[in-house]
């Protein structure tokens, strides 16, 4: 998280990808870091145990809902 802050304070649209466990902990660490706004998607957990195909199913799945957050702001 810290190191999206750091890229939307430069001006580079960042997208935090965290898995939904832990979506209270991306927006406390998010609001604490200054950045209560910014943008992250949340995939299921668990992800560490899944194969390199699951994964890349989960990252496709995913990547639409993070071009949204990078092109879309509201």
């Amino acid at each position: 998280m810290c190191d999206l802050v750091h890229l939307e304070r430069r001006q580079v649209p960042s997208v935090g990808i965290a898995t939904e466990p832990f979506t209270d902990e991306a927006i406390e660490q998010a609001r604490l870091l200054g950045m209560p706004d910014c943008r992250v998607v949340y995939v299921p957990h668990p992800v560490q145990l899944l194969t390199d195909a699951e994964l890349a199913g989960r990252a496709d799945a995913v990547f639409p809902a993070v071009l949204a957050a990078l092109t879309q702001r509201g």
